[in-house]
C-alpha cells in the first residue's frame, strides 16, 4: 500500500526517545513509597502546603489504579495536581490554616466536597475529584470513613455520573455514509483506510487499530485485543461475520510485509494515531465538520450488536423495550466486546429508556416553546391564516400538530417532521374548509426555519388517526 501522500509534521524523535526512557524509569520506581516522598516534601518546603504538593507530584510517579503496572498519563497526573491544589485553596478560603499535608483530616475532605456540591459543581467532576482526593488522602495516611462520593455529599444523587446517551453518536444516525468516507480515505492513504475498517468491523479504539498485530491476534473465531488496549485490559472480540473475516485477512496481508504491525514501519503507535486523525480531517470527518469522530464507529458497532442480540434497536435509536434480563445480557456481552470494566458504561453508547423518555419530554417542550412563543414567524403566520379563515366562517380555529416520531420528542436523522394542520369549528369538529397547499407549505417552512430540521406540511385530515400527534399551544387570538 502506498505510504506517500500528506505526511505528519516532523516529530522530534530524540524527544520521543527521551520521554520513553523517562516513562520506563518511572515505571521501575512504581513501588516507591509515597509516604517517604511526602516526608521529603514537608522537610523541603516547611509551612507551604502548595509547594509540598507540587514537590510530591514532581517526584512520585503515580501508579495506575487498574490494569497492568504502569504510571498514569500526564493528563491524569494533571487531574491529581489540580484537585489537591483546589482542595487546599478551598480550605484556606474558609479559614483553615495548614502547615503541612500531615494536617489534612477526613473532615477536611468532607467539607471541601460539600462546598463544591453547594457551588453547583457538575456530578461528573464531583465524582472525579473525590476519586483523586481519596487516593491522595490514603498516601498521606488519612483514614476515611466513607468509600464513595455518595457517602460524602448531602445529596447522594449528585455524585452519580450521567453516562446515558440521549443522542446517537453512530455515523449512520448522523447521516454519514461509512463506505463513502472509506473510499475518500483510501484515495489518500490505503493503510489508514484499512485501520478505519478494523475500527468499524471490531469496534476498536483508534489506538488499538494502530497498535494491532493481526497475525498474532487472529484466534480463528475471535480477535484478541492486547496491544494498545486502554488501561492494559485485554479482551476478545468474536469474529461472527464474513465482513470481519475479510477485513482481518486484509490486515494480516499488510502486516505480513510490515514486521507484523498494522502501521507503517516509519511510525510508532502515537505517530500512527496522529496520522490516522490527520487523514480523517482531510476528508472532513471531525466533530466540528460533520459532528462525528472515528469513535462513532465504536458506537455503531455497539448499537448493531445490541440489535443483533435483542432483535430491537437500542434505546438511543428509539427501539422498543425488551425484557430486562435480555437487555442486561446484551449489555454484558457488549461491555466485554468493547473492553470496558463496568456494564453501566454501555449506556453511554446504547442509552436507556428512562433517560430517553426524559430527554424526549424536554426536547418536545423546547420545540413547542421555540415554535409558539409570541412574535415568532410561525405565530404571526398562524394568526394571519386564522383571520383569513374567519372571513369565510366565524369562530374557525387553525390547529397545528407535530406528528409521527417528533410528536413523542424523538429526533431521527433523515426523517422529516410532519407538520399537520387543519381548521376546526367551535364544537371541536373538523371544518369543511381546508388549508391550501400553499398555506401548509408556508407553515412547514416556518417550522423548518425555526427548528433547523426538515419539515413537511400535510393536511391533518389525511393523517391516520393512529399516528401520534402533539398539538402546538399558541396564545390566545
Amino acid at each position: 500500500m502506498s505510504e506517500s501522500q500528506p505526511q505528519l509534521p516532523k516529530s522530534r524523535s530524540n524527544a520521543s526517545r527521551q520521554t520513553n526512557r523517562q516513562s520506563a524509569e518511572a515505571a521501575t520506581k512504581i513501588r516507591l513509597d509515597p509516604r517517604g516522598i511526602l516526608n521529603s516534601a514537608i522537610q523541603e518546603h516547611k509551612g507551604d502546603v502548595h509547594k509540598q504538593i507540587s514537590y510530591f507530584f514532581k517526584h512520585y510517579p503515580i501508579p495506575a489504579s487498574q490494569g497492568r503496572a504502569r504510571v498514569v498519563s500526564a493528563k491524569t497526573t494533571t487531574k491529581y495536581v489540580l484537585a489537591t491544589h483546589m482542595m487546599i485553596d478551598v480550605l484556606s478560603g474558609s479559614g483553615v490554616k495548614l502547615h503541612s499535608v500531615n494536617d489534612l483530616t477526613s473532615r477536611h475532605l468532607l467539607n471541601v466536597m460539600r462546598k463544591w456540591e453547594s457551588d453547583g459543581m457538575a456530578s461528573s467532576s464531583l465524582a472525579t475529584y473525590f476519586s483523586v482526593l481519596k487516593r491522595f488522602m490514603k498516601w498521606v495516611g488519612v483514614k476515611l470513613s466513607y468509600e464513595s462520593v455518595h457517602g460524602v455529599l448531602l445529596d447522594p444523587q449528585r455524585g452519580k455520573r450521567v453516562m446515558s446517551a440521549t443522542e446517537s453518536r453512530a455515523w449512520s444516525s448522523n447521516g454519514i455514509d461509512f463506505k463513502e468516507v472509506l473510499q475518500k480515505v483510501h484515495a489518500i492513504d490505503p493503510l489508514v483506510a484499512l485501520q478505519l475498517e478494523m475500527v468499524a468491523a471490531f469496534g476498536l479504539r483508534v489506538m488499538e487499530a494502530c497498535a494491532m498485530r493481526p497475525l498474532e491476534c487472529d484466534r480463528s473465531n475471535h480477535l484478541a485485543i492486547t496491544y494498545g488496549a486502554k488501561g492494559g485490559r485485554g479482551r476478545v472480540v468474536p469474529i461472527q461475520t464474513a465482513y470481519q473475516r475479510e477485513v482481518l485477512d486484509k490486515a494480516k496481508g499488510y502486516a505480513s510485509k510490515h514486521n507484523g504491525f498494522l502501521r507503517s514501519n516509519r511510525y510508532n503507535q502515537q505517530q500512527a494515531k496522529r496520522r490516522f486523525y490527520y487523514i480523517l480531517e482531510q476528508v472532513k470527518v471531525s466533530k466540528s465538520e460533520t459532528g462525528v469522530t472515528a469513535h462513532g464507529l465504536r458506537h455503531e458497532y455497539a448499537n448493531d450488536l445490541y440489535a443483533q442480540k435483542t432483535g430491537q434497536e437500542s434505546p438511543v435509536n428509539h427501539g422498543k423495550r425488551v425484557p430486562l434480563k435480555q437487555d442486561l445480557e446484551a449489555r454484558k456481552d457488549i461491555t466485554e466486546a468493547l473492553g470496558h470494566s463496568r456494564i453501566a458504561i454501555t449506556s453511554s453508547y446504547l442509552g436507556s429508556h428512562v433517560q430517553m423518555d426524559r430527554a424526549n419530554k424536554k426536547r418536545l417542550a423546547k420545540m413547542n416553546s421555540d415554535l409558539t412563543q409570541d412574535g415568532t414567524e410561525l405565530c404571526l403566520l398562524h394568526d394571519q391564516i386564522q383571520r383569513q379563515a374567519r372571513t369565510q366562517e366565524q369562530g374557525l380555529e387553525l390547529r397545528i400538530f407535530v406528528t409521527g416520531p417528533a410528536a413523542d420528542g424523538k429526533q431521527i436523522h433523515g426523517v422529516p417532521i410532519i407538520v399537520g394542520c387543519g381548521f376546526f369549528s367551535v364544537s371541536g369538529l373538523r371544518a369543511q374548509l381546508q388549508p391550501s397547499e400553499e398555506q401548509m407549505n408556508k407553515l412547514a417552512s416556518c417550522c423548518q426555519a425555526i427548528l433547523g430540521s426538515w419539515c413537511l406540511g400535510q393536511n391533518d385530515r389525511i393523517i391516520p388517526n393512529d399516528v401520534p400527534r402533539f398539538e402546538l399551544m399558541f396564545s390566545g387570538f
